[in-house]
């Protein structure tokens, strides 16, 4: 039996196409609460982007943003773990972005920022739909200096990618992680904190063994949380390299795949 399960969002509970969570996901969902199991939405966007799904599923519990920089007592709204990058990395990251010139956001405390410029691509005005969500700012780099920055997002083709994502790295590849989320997006984010480090702390706050948590989701930045949960599942449409670290595949979104996880092994057991 398994007493915590964690959900990524994009990918896994929607996506693009499937803009809605499915009413058999949330009836499972639903029907795990009610066995006792902890549900956690475990999510690379900031707690505003997430806040219409973690209401939708009646979660009063936690909720892990940001990649895991940001743990939140949803009954309080504060924040029990947060991580940044230090102000001259973060300062130096918004450089290599703008000097690119490539559409970017910020993620720092429970928002996501973006210039007025760059709020009008297609991908920051999705997030804009979230009520409270993108908040405009004027310049980015003076945001970064005055401020404790958790995460960057930015979206550009492959070859510019490829590009700053070896800049990035030979600066600061001891200390940051580069991954790419939907195709054409790259984020940036301190290395010491990824989904699986954030899911352990939670797990051990609340008193439940690594071994009965589950854990599905389908980009790079659910690996580790695949890896350290007592039970990873990749979705079935989840990225090649990350379905090599899941314990299970399940149903690719469209089909379902969350609900028929915990049919499996939650709801069956």
């Amino acid at each position: 039996m398994y007493d915590l399960l964690a959900i990524d969002i994009d990918g896994t509970l929607i996506n693009f196409e499937q803009p809605d969570i499915s009413e058999r996901v949330k009836n499972a969902i639903f029907k795990a609460q009610e066995k006792g199991v902890y549900v956690v939405l475990i999510s690379g966007r900031n707690y505003y982007s997430m806040k219409r799904f973690v209401e939708e599923l009646k979660i009063k519990e936690y909720g892990i943003t940001t990649n895991g920089a940001v743990v939140i007592d949803l009954k309080t709204r504060t924040k029990i773990i947060e991580t940044c990058l230090s102000k001259e990395m973060a300062s130096d990251i918004c450089t290599i972005i703008e000097k690119a010139d490539v559409p970017y956001a910020i993620s720092a405390d429970l928002n996501v920022y973006a210039t007025e410029k760059h709020a009008e691509f297609s991908s920051f005005k999705t997030l804009a739909q979230e009520e409270d969500n993108l908040i405009i700012i004027e310049n980015g780099q003076k945001y970064t200096a005055e401020n404790h920055i958790n995460k960057f997002v930015f979206v550009a083709d492959n070859e510019k990618l490829s590009l700053m994502y070896e800049e990035i790295i030979e600066k600061y590849g001891d200390r940051v992680n580069v991954e790419h989320g939907y195709e054409f997006h790259m984020e940036v984010y301190p290395k010491t904190i990824n989904k699986g480090v954030a899911l352990t702390a939670l797990a051990k706050q609340i008193n439940i063994p690594i071994e009965r948590v589950m854990a599905i989701g389908d980009a790079e930045n659910d690996i580790e949380m695949l890896k350290m949960a007592g039970l990873g599942v990749a979705m079935g449409n989840a990225i090649n390299n990350v379905k090599d670290y899941a314990d299970y595949i399940t149903k690719p979104i469209d089909e379902d795949g969350v609900a028929w996880a915990i049919e499996k092994f939650i709801l069956n057991k």
